[in-house]
C-alpha cells in the first residue's frame, strides 16, 4: 500500500496504537521511526510531523495505557461500594484495560525502562504510576480501617496486585480456557482471601 504523504491523514491515536504494536514485536530499541511510519502507511516525514522523536511516541503510548486505567479506577474508588466490591471492580477494570490494549500494556510493563536515562521523563512516568497506585492504596487502606481487611502492608500488597494484573497482558490468549472477566474474578478472589481478617478464617467463601 502506498505511503500517505499528507500529515493529517492518520490520527495520532492510530499512530500510538501502531507504535505499541511495533514496540511489542521488536522492542523499543529495536524499533525505528520508519517501522512505525510503515505500520500506519505514513511517510517518515509525516510521522515526524506528529511526534518529534521515538521517545515522544513511547511517552504517548505509556500515557495512553495509564490514562485509561486511571480513569476507570478513579471512578470505582470514588463510588459508594464497600471495599471488597471495589477491589473486584478495580481488578475487572484493570484486566479489561490490559486485555483490550495488550500492546500498550506490554509497553507500559517492558518498554518504560527505556526512559530511565532521562530523569525528567522518568520522574513524570513514575508520578503517573504513583497516582494510579494511590487509588488502589486508598481502597485497601479504607478496608483495613473499617476492619473488613486484615492489617497488611498496603504498599507491598498493592505492588504485588499490580504485578499480577499487569502480567495478564503477557500470558492472556483470546479464546483460552477462561475469559477476561473470569480471570479477573479468580484474581480478585485470591487477593480478597489474602485480605480476610484472621478472626474470620482463611478457608471460607471469598469476600
Amino acid at each position: 500500500m502506498a505511503r500517505k504523504p499528507a500529515e493529517q491523514t492518520v490520527h495520532p491515536d492510530a499512530i500510538i496504537q501502531a507504535a505499541a504494536a511495533v514496540f511489542h514485536r521488536q522492542g523499543y530499541h529495536g524499533a525505528t521511526m520508519a517501522d512505525i511510519a510503515a505500520e500506519v502507511h505514513l511517510t517518515a516525514g509525516s510521522l515526524y510531523h506528529h511526534f518529534p522523536s521515538k521517545q515522544d511516541i513511547l511517552i504517548a503510548v505509556l500515557d495512553a495505557g495509564l490514562d485509561q486505567i486511571t480513569r476507570d479506577v478513579r471512578a470505582v474508588a470514588a463510588g459508594r461500594a464497600d471495599p471488597a466490591a471495589k477491589v473486584r471492580q478495580i481488578v475487572r477494570a484493570h484486566i479489561r484495560s490490559v486485555i483490550d490494549n495488550a500492546s500498550i500494556a506490554a509497553a507500559v510493563i517492558f518498554e518504560s525502562r527505556a526512559l530511565l536515562d532521562d530523569p525528567g521523563v522518568r520522574d513524570r512516568v513514575a508520578a503517573r504510576r504513583d497516582q494510579l497506585e494511590a487509588l488502589y492504596r486508598g481502597v485497601i487502606e479504607a478496608g483495613v480501617a473499617a476492619g473488613d481487611f486484615a492489617p497488611v502492608d498496603v504498599g507491598i500488597f498493592v505492588k504485588t496486585l499490580f504485578g499480577a494484573l499487569n502480567w495478564v497482558s503477557v500470558w492472556y490468549r483470546e479464546g483460552g480456557r477462561l475469559t477476561g472477566e473470569q480471570i479477573a474474578d479468580e484474581i480478585a478472589g485470591t487477593f480478597l482471601r489474602a485480605l480476610r481478617p484472621d478472626s474470620e478464617g482463611r478457608g471460607g467463601t471469598p469476600l
